[in-house]
C-alpha cells in the first residue's frame, strides 16, 4: 500500500464519520427539542443520545483530520505499521460497537415506563434505541474500512 491509499482510506473514514456526526447532532438536536416541547420524554431521551454521541463522533473525525494533517511523508515499512494499526483499531473499536449494540438493546427492552428517579439518571427506551443506531452504523463503517484495509495490503 502506498501512502496515498492509505491517506484516501483515511479521509473517506474521517468524512464519513463527520458527516455522520453533524447529522446526528443536528437531528438529535431537533427531535430532544421536538420531545422536551411536546413531552414526549422518550422522543427527548432519543434525540439526546444521538446528538450526544454526535458529538463525540465528531471530535473523533476532527482528531484524525488533525491527526492526517501533521504526518509528513512516511517510508513504505512506516504505511505498513499505519495501515495495519488503523486495522487493528478498527477491529477493536468493532468489538466495542458489538457491545454498545448489545447495551443499547438491553436498555430497550427493559426500560420501564414513567419518569426517572429524581436521585439517579435513568436511560429510557428512547436512549437504547439511539445506541443500537449508532452502534450499528459505526460497527459497519469500522468492519467496512477493516475489509478495504486487509483487501489494500
Amino acid at each position: 500500500m502506498q501512502q496515498s491509499e492509505l491517506e484516501h482510506y483515511e479521509r473517506q473514514l474521517s468524512t464519513l464519520l463527520g458527516v455522520w456526526a453533524a447529522g446526528s447532532v443536528i437531528k438529535g438536536g431537533i427531535i430532544a427539542l421536538i420531545g422536551h416541547r411536546t413531552g414526549r420524554k422518550q422522543w427527548m431521551r432519543f434525540g439526546r443520545q444521538n446528538a450526544m454521541w454526535g458529538a463525540v463522533d465528531g471530535v473523533i473525525a476532527g482528531l484524525g483530520v488533525r491527526s492526517r494533517s501533521r504526518r509528513g511523508e512516511l517510508t513504505p515499512e512506516q504505511v505498513e505499521f499505519e495501515a495495519t494499526k488503523l486495522r487493528v483499531m478498527l477491529l477493536l473499536n468493532a468489538l466495542a460497537d458489538v457491545v454498545y449494540i448489545a447495551g443499547g438493546a438491553h436498555i430497550a427492552y427493559h426500560a420501564k415506563p414513567g419518569p426517572p428517579e429524581v436521585t439517579s439518571f435513568k436511560m429510557g427506551r428512547g436512549d437504547g434505541v439511539a445506541i443500537v443506531i449508532q452502534g450499528a452504523f459505526l460497527l459497519g463503517l469500522d468492519l467496512t474500512f477493516a475489509r478495504r484495509l486487509s483487501a489494500a495490503s
